[in-house]
């Protein structure tokens, strides 16, 4: 056999062994191609614990996912049952503060059941409270202090003199009047438009997403967002109007009092917690509008809707802010809204007559103003670790009923 001839059958049985290999792949697989071979249990082995490997993994990823809920989830129950159990102990702070019993509570506060202000154990700044393995924090406002949109009109007048002071308010906010007659359009009980307001068959049924004016109460502080003219811009306080061009902002007018931590009283000794002014002397803690242009924080939709004339919607002139007390008359300039915050915190006001001298108009000082409040805003945020759920409340100390609460 020649040389060309041999290398001619070794290529020949070269090409058959590669296909019957690849036949017997294609067949049965590269398991039994290595069948007999000695890296063939070792290739099984491998091809095991590879299998093990990746079931154990998943397996593990999987349980530590679990367990990351189950921990999430427990905290996020722990958090939630401190919050609620703090709603229950701010109702029981504004019913001690009724009761006049709050000095038994904490001392340095009112015990006047008669008057509502902001040396009140409900308005005092509570550090957060260790309890259950979290942290407890409770903020009570007044919502007294506040607008009552649905008292604007109702089914007896078409119009209420609360009317007016909206007016004013969105005027001291570098705003169009026209807000008011849209506010007013929206709750009342008819079809007719006020000269700048806006009705279903004139504005809302044009809008792409057609819709109907309430012609009612409103359910809810930020339906305001669905009236004419309100933006979220001007709803949540960023922009419009004189924004911006306002000077002599302050945070805050509340003159809240904080727990003195340092001044509590042991443990079984029978004496009472303490509380103390802010840092800021009285006299010369800045008085001035209100930073915030937040429309939630001046207006409100709790109150009495039958009777305008009704206590639950008189703003209470020891809590209300700069921006609400200088929109209730003309006359109330800057001076005379610095005059009445000024005096409220070295003696909280006990009759509305104290300020004749401020607010003149003795049918405003009868109808809308008041030295009580009645209906309180509670939002309590219960931790645990870094979970934290926040329940709001709205409550009427008076009949004792939530109008609202919710988790956030």
């Amino acid at each position: 056999m020649s040389p060309l001839d041999y290398i001619r059958h070794l290529m020949d049985a070269t090409a058959r062994n590669y296909r019957r290999r690849e036949a017997l792949l294609h067949d049965r697989g590269v398991l039994y191609a290595f069948r007999g071979s000695s890296g063939y249990v070792l290739v099984i082995v491998l091809l095991v614990i590879s299998l093990l490997v990746a079931i154990s993994s998943e397996f593990i990823i999987t349980a530590q996912t679990n367990v990351r809920y189950i921990a999430k989830f427990s905290e996020s129950l722990r958090a939630r049952t401190i919050a609620r159990a703090g709603v229950n102990l701010g109702v029981a702070l504004l019913e001690a503060d009724k009761k006049g019993a709050a000095s038994g509570l904490l001392s340095g506060v009112s015990t006047n059941s008669n008057v509502d202000s902001h040396q009140d154990i409900w308005a005092i700044e509570l550090p957060p409270l260790p309890i259950e393995g979290g942290f407890l924090k409770i903020d009570i406002s007044d919502e007294n202090s506040k607008i009552n949109i649905n008292a604007l009109a109702n089914e007896v007048v078409d119009r209420s003199p609360y009317y007016a002071v909206t007016q004013r308010f969105f005027i001291n906010m570098g705003l169009p009047m026209d807000l008011a007659d849209a506010l007013i359009d929206w709750v009342d009980i008819d079809d007719s438009r006020f000269p700048y307001g806006a009705e279903s068959s004139d504005y809302y049924l044009a809008q792409a997403r057609p819709y109907r004016a309430k012609n009612g109460a409103m359910d809810s502080i930020q339906e305001m967002l669905m009236v004419k003219g309100f933006t979220p811009e001007i709803y949540y306080g960023l922009g419009g109007g004189n924004f911006g061009l306002e000077r002599g902002l302050v945070e805050s007018n509340r003159d809240a009092r904080v727990l003195d931590p340092g001044a509590m009283a042991e443990p079984g000794s029978g004496r009472a917690l303490s509380s103390r002014r802010t840092e800021v002397a009285e006299s010369t803690a800045p008085i001035g509008r209100e930073r915030s242009r937040r429309l939630d924080e001046y207006f409100r939709i709790t109150g009495e809707r039958s009777d305008y004339l009704s206590e639950l919607n008189k703003i209470n002139i020891n809590t209300a802010s700069f921006r609400v007390l200088s929109a209730l008359t003309d006359e109330m300039t800057d001076d005379r809204v610095a005059e009445l915050i000024r005096r409220r915190r070295s003696k909280p006001f006990e009759s509305i007559d104290e300020i004749a001298d401020i607010v003149t108009d003795e049918t405003v000082r009868r109808n809308l103003l008041t030295v009580r409040s009645f209906i309180f805003r509670l939002a309590v945020t219960g931790r645990v670790n870094k979970t934290e759920v926040t329940m709001i409340a709205l409550y009427n100390r008076q009949n004792k009923v939530f109008y609202y609460m919710s988790e956030q």
